[in-house]
């Protein structure tokens, strides 16, 4: 147990450097359904719904499907402890309705004499929403040492985001009078087209649980690696994760953690969430 705790301490996000006084907050719910087709494979389906700005705004709804295959286990090579390692493979795809907040962005004018910037304006891009479809394929392995069970998951995702068209205001301060130097603030609002976008990426996620003897509860937690394939600049984000399941029965269970996502890109937010998920096999 002491060695989960060590884990569970390492993955999590500790350093406050990384994080900053403008992340975002939110709420990540997800229900999950899965039908056991055969011995080899299962059919599931999902939903999400994601906040952000605690619970004031809807950042994501998102419904899906997949197919699972069981590759093999310890049981197809002859071994006693088929529980013990399984490989995994699936297919799904995704679409997702997602707002995107409004956006502040600052101009400035040309340097000065001195070497100093002045700030003569900015631009606001009011609230939109787009849709996006998501596939992606993915192979993952699990393997059990005494009751902890470690987990890698590798998922490649191709998804597209459909053009959406907002609002664009843009603020100026402009000189009335250039003899005792007084400026006014102007705006001018214009429509924006936010072009189409596609993203292809790779998630490469390490899992550690810990199986408590006679308890329902069992911690976990995860370090995933978004990698952008099309468009290369190191990682693209980290998605830290923390938490406890719950077995209500053979065929419900119930999952509560914390979640820290950190953006490759000093503009962007981190993103702090208390997730909930809900399983049920059919």
């Amino acid at each position: 147990m002491a060695l989960l705790l060590s884990a569970l301490f390492m993955l999590a996000p500790v350093s406050t450097s990384a994080q900053s006084v403008n992340d975002s907050y939110g709420i990540w719910a997800t229900f999950e359904a899965s039908k056991k087709i055969n011995k080899k494979f299962k059919a599931g389906i999902d939903a999400e719904v994601r906040t952000m700005d605690a619970v004031n705004s809807l950042e994501r709804i998102a419904v899906g499907a997949k197919i699972d295959y069981k590759i093999c286990s310890f049981k197809d090579f002859g071994y006693k402890d088929s529980d013990k390692f399984e490989l995994k493979a699936n297919v799904g795809y995704i679409f997702f309705h997602n707002q995107y907040p409004e956006s502040k962005s600052i101009k400035w004018d040309e340097p000065t004499y001195s070497g100093e910037d002045i700030l003569y304006g900015y631009n606001i891009d009011h609230a939109y929403s787009a849709l996006r479809n998501r596939v992606y394929i993915t192979l993952s392995g699990e393997y059990k040492i005494g009751r902890f069970e470690i987990g890698l998951r590798e998922r490649l995702q191709y998804t597209h985001t459909s053009a959406a068209t907002t609002d664009e205001t843009k603020y100026r301060w402009e000189c009335t009078d250039i003899l005792n130097e007084i400026y006014e603030l102007g705006s001018e609002t214009e429509p924006e087209l936010k072009e189409a976008k596609d993203n292809l990426s790779l998630r490469s996620r390490l899992n550690i649980k810990y199986d408590i003897p006679n308890c329902k509860v069992n911690p976990f937690a995860s370090v995933e690696l978004y990698t952008r394939l099309d468009e290369w600049k190191g990682y693209d984000k980290m998605r830290y994760r923390i938490g406890g399941s719950y077995k209500i029965n053979k065929k419900n269970s119930i999952s509560l953690y914390y979640l820290y996502e950190d953006v490759n890109d000093i503009e962007e937010p981190g993103t702090h969430a208390v997730g909930l998920e809900y399983s049920i096999d059919l």
